[in-house]
């Protein structure tokens, strides 16, 4: 059952009352001799509307938003270059040297790297050298190559 699917049936069960176990279509009578009338579902013609159709119209209106699709208030051409431009720097970098930076030993087990990665990040952090501007500058470029290592010997 694909989401769409649950969606409309959890529609379908607020807005509809419960029935003795008949299923009543569109158009169909009811015990009164009456028609049913038509669900909210079929009245708004939401049963059309496919998954894909329903994704490209959440990212039309995330877009027109202004907003990515990580809430963070950039523009997608800026993080589109931000993550090319940190494929280039991963594809460049040696595993030998992701470790180092880590400073584990080749072999690390994931938790040992996230460990190393979080202590090293916390120890270095640019939040910590605000007030000097060269220690500052310093402490991003550690941490973009403390992520980076990071990075790099989670995908292996």
């Amino acid at each position: 059952m694909t989401l769409w699917d649950r969606i409309n049936k959890g529609i379908r069960d607020a807005i509809e009352p419960p029935n003795s176990g008949s299923t009543q279509g569109p158009g169909s009578r009811s015990p009164g001799g009456r028609d049913a009338p038509p669900s909210l579902v079929d009245k708004l013609g939401l049963a059309r509307i496919t998954d894909d159709s329903l994704a490209i119209e959440l990212e039309r209106r995330r877009r027109l938003r202004g907003k990515p699709a990580n809430r963070r208030p950039a523009a997608d051409e800026e993080l589109d270059a931000i993550n090319s431009a940190r494929r280039g720097r991963l594809k460049g970098m040696q595993v030998s040297k992701a470790y180092a930076h880590l400073e584990l030993t080749p072999g690390a087990t994931r938790s040992q790297i996230e460990r190393a990665f979080r202590a090293q990040l916390r120890q270095y952090h640019p939040d910590r050298h605000v007030g000097d501007g060269e220690s500052h500058q310093s402490a991003v470029a550690l941490a973009v190559s403390l992520t980076d290592a990071y990075l790099l010997l989670l995908q292996r």
